[in-house]
């Protein structure tokens, strides 16, 4: 199964306006995470930037298995090695580029990618 289209933070309820500074690139913490939290009235969403080597990638912070977000505590989105995204939940693995599923109860599954544009060393919404 392929993964989904990536979504486009204007398609969600509480969400930046396009073309908006989500990160600079340098500000990333070592282990590469990000959790960013938009609210507008009773909406909220949570994406995170998960940096691992010279890849960036944007995914909703909701586990396709549960719902939850993946992190429990602060912006550190992997497991001990830092080589899968984990949810702290479940412990679900996902490929940190795809957000594909490789173990745990969502296997095949994939986290949701959001869209983004890389420029100048930082993340924007698209």
């Amino acid at each position: 199964m392929p993964p989904p289209s990536p979504l486009e933070l204007s398609d969600l309820e509480a969400t930046p306006a396009a073309g908006t500074l989500l990160a600079r690139i340098d500000d990333l913490p070592e282990h590469g995470g990000k959790e960013l939290i938009f609210t507008e009235g009773r909406f909220r969403t949570s994406i995170f930037i998960q940096r691992t080597g010279d890849t960036i990638a944007v995914f909703l912070n909701f586990c396709p298995h549960a719902g939850t977000p993946l992190n429990m505590f602060g912006d550190k989105f992997t497991d001990l090695k830092g080589k899968h995204l984990l949810c702290r939940t479940h412990g679900a693995l996902f490929e940190p580029k795809s957000g594909k599923c490789v173990r745990g109860p969502c296997k095949g599954k994939y986290l949701r990618s959001i869209a983004h544009a890389v420029k100048d060393g930082a993340i924007y919404s698209v």
